[in-house]
């Protein structure tokens, strides 16, 4: 294992200050006066990142039900964006932390509806002009509180808007998740380093929980399955992994999702505790040669459908067949039916699926991932997480010891 390490680059101010300004531009395309960007945090790692991306803001504390005079809007944050270029950042605690917060204007008061109105009509937006980013975040009782104080009826999406800021980092995101890739490779390397017979998955989790929490990296998920289990993402979902013992032979997945600095690090990979068959053999490398098609395939300008086209191609020259009757010895690509993801503060697009209309673009990140199962022997899903550069593709989770090891 090497030594952990810590991240010296940081958005700032101005970074944030011009991602703004792009944001209230778009708005004005949009014929929009302003703009609700909503977010929410209180220890989960689920939904923070559109505020966060505009401001560096993350609401830490958890969400509860609203309680007239003592809670209101928990773990919500409202950064309310004017055509004009004006923000304010509404905040439902009275003391937030604005160490690192890229907004003068930040406002609290014991009704958090009320705080996100007052910046509504302070900023001039009309009710009848309103966008918003992040509505689904909401409390459906927080939005009637929110339309009966501002009386909108109607608030324009705009979560496509922000989301192709997003999608495309600047020099200084790419050194984040380098680094957050970097905190991955270091806890997954210490999962598959715990697997031996008699470790429980429990202990393998707790190998790779400690790396990361050493770089001060969150952990957002780990989705373990084992032996007779392996056919399930997790075969514990709660929390995510069990206490189940591993034996010789046993093929064991895992999928680690973990966040340095906000930048997500989400990839997986299929293990044997021991010396895998001959069976576990050709199930993995189908499986890792399917996915190295893709990323072979992978550079500035290529379309996603095309990308995604050359792994079914390659899934169906290993002999991949329909998952609707398998019989043993049958090879079948098990859920999800796509190929991989755009990453970054959370999950982005492009979804590599043949109806996703985006082309790649240099300084895009993906997770690309699949699944497959050899009937009668289990199921391998392998996950690596890689820069779009100007000539193809930069790997960011390559194992200690191979490209898929």
């Amino acid at each position: 294992m090497k030594a952990s390490c810590s991240v010296s680059v940081s958005i700032s101010p101005a970074e944030y200050a011009d991602r703004r300004r792009r944001f209230a531009e778009r708005l004005g395309g949009c014929d929009v006066d302003a703009a609700l960007v909503v977010s929410r945090g209180g220890g989960t790692l689920d939904r923070f990142a559109d505020v966060f991306y505009l401001s560096g803001h993350y609401q830490s504390y958890a969400y509860l039900p609203e309680t007239p005079h003592l809670f209101s809007g928990r773990s919500h944050t409202v950064l309310v964006v004017s055509a004009r270029g004006e923000s304010v950042l509404c905040v439902s605690v009275p003391e937030p932390v604005t160490e690192g917060v890229a907004v003068e204007d930040v406002r609290y008061s014991e009704d958090f509806a009320v705080t996100v109105a007052g910046a509504c009509r302070d900023l001039g937006a009309s009710p009848h002009r309103l966008g918003v980013v992040g509505a689904d975040v909401l409390t459906a009782a927080m939005w009637l509180r929110l339309r009966e104080l501002i009386r909108f009826e109607y608030l324009r999406p705009l979560d496509d808007e922000l989301g192709e800021f997003r999608r495309v980092k600047s020099p200084a995101e790419q050194e984040l998740v380098r680094a957050a890739a970097a905190t991955g490779r270091r806890a997954v390397t210490a999962f598959l380093e715990a697997l031996h017979p008699g470790a429980t998955e429990a202990h393998a989790v707790a190998a790779a929980f400690g790396a990361a929490v050493e770089d001060g990296a969150g952990i957002y998920f780990a989705a373990v399955s084992s032996g007779p289990n392996v056919g399930r993402y997790t075969a514990t979902p709660l929390p995510g992994y069990g206490r189940r013992q591993l034996e010789g032979g046993d093929l064991v997945r895992i999928d680690l999702g973990v966040v340095l600095d906000g930048y997500l690090c989400d990839f997986g990979r299929t293990a044997v505790v021991g010396s895998p068959s001959a069976s576990q053999r050709k199930l993995l490398g189908a499986l890792t040669d399917a996915l190295d098609d893709v990323i072979a395939a992978l550079g500035p300008g290529i379309a996603v459908r095309d990308v995604v086209a050359v792994g079914d191609r390659a899934l169906a020259g290993a002999g991949v067949v329909s998952p609707a009757q398998p019989r043993p010895g049958d090879l079948w690509a098990s859920y999800p039916a796509h190929w991989g993801h755009g990453l970054g503060l959370g999950w982005e697009r492009p979804w590599l699926v043949d109806s996703e209309e985006l082309a790649l673009q240099a300084g895009m990140v993906l997770a690309v991932e699949r699944a497959i199962t050899l009937e009668g022997v289990g199921t391998a899903a392998a996950e690596q997480n890689l820069l779009i550069n100007e000539t193809g593709a930069e790997l960011l989770t390559e194992g200690p010891t191979g490209r898929w090891t």
